[in-house]
């Protein structure tokens, strides 16, 4: 694997789970950057902004800078920004993502009424009333833009459902998917994140732990893949997928190897 110039790095499951680092985290890291290769840090949590993660790595020890870091809050706000700037958003999402929305000069309306286009994401604190104004807005024909569509996230002890939880309960009741998904598996991502390094699909690498959002995106992009197996997925459920990865490997270190 050393052919790799830049490695596209999921954080969640494969930096850390929750509050501990996947031993060997740092250690790889700093290889690889002895080694000359450029690293871009993706992820498709939706609850934390740029600012939120770059606050967490400094707490881990993570030799990571805040703008290598390209969260699903950060990127959707980045795609709203460029292609709907004028529009007024109703969220359903958690802090991360309305503070990344806001900062990129996005209107937020609390009133769907008021609402051109519908923004969701993992909302830990949502509700009956939420789903009932984002249902609303879907059946009046609003666009609606979800940051991902994941199904489950590793949090430090147990594994919680992710923004797919948002999005299925919209879609069973409206019969409608979103119109845009910025995050893995979606190539809106992805391509900030090329962009970022400067270097072509082929001369990278993206490392994830989720084979439906993390591999499927390095497939659908071009671009080789490696699945660990410390986040949510273990190789019983590798050999029964028809999404194959590049590569396998017990954790983050073997890349450092």
């Amino acid at each position: 694997m050393r052919k790799y110039k830049g490695y596209i790095f999921d954080m969640d499951g494969v930096l850390y789970r929750g509050d501990t680092l996947i031993p060997g985290a740092v250690e790889t890291l700093e290889a690889l950057r002895r080694r000359g290769s450029r690293l871009v840090f993706v992820s498709n949590n939706s609850t934390r902004s740029r600012e939120d993660y770059a606050e967490r790595i400094a707490e881990l020890g993570l030799p990571i800078a805040e703008e290598e870091i390209i969260p699903a809050t950060y990127a959707t706000a980045r795609y709203l920004a460029e292609r709907h700037a004028e529009a007024r958003v109703f969220v359903v999402g958690a802090l991360g993502l309305i503070k990344e929305l806001l900062e990129a000069g996005l209107r937020l309306v609390a009133e769907p009424e008021r609402a051109d286009i519908l923004v969701t994401g993992s909302d830990p604190a949502i509700n009956y009333q939420k789903l009932s104004q984002a249902t609303a807005l879907l059946l009046a024909g609003k666009p609606w833009v979800t940051t991902n569509l994941d199904r489950l996230h590793p949090a430090e002890d147990r594994i919680i459902p992710g923004a797919g939880a948002v999005v299925g309960a919209l879609q069973y009741v409206t019969r409608r998917a979103p119109d845009v998904v910025v995050g893995k598996p979606s190539g809106h991502i992805v391509e900030q994140a090329l962009s970022k390094l400067g270097l072509a699909r082929e001369e990278c690498l993206i490392v994830g732990d989720i084979i439906e959002s993390d591999i499927l995106a390095g497939k659908n992009a071009g671009i080789d893949t490696a699945l660990v197996l410390t986040g949510v997925v273990g190789r019983e459920e590798v050999e029964r997928s028809e999404i194959k990865p590049d590569y396998v490997l017990e954790s983050i270190t073997e890349l450092g190897e």
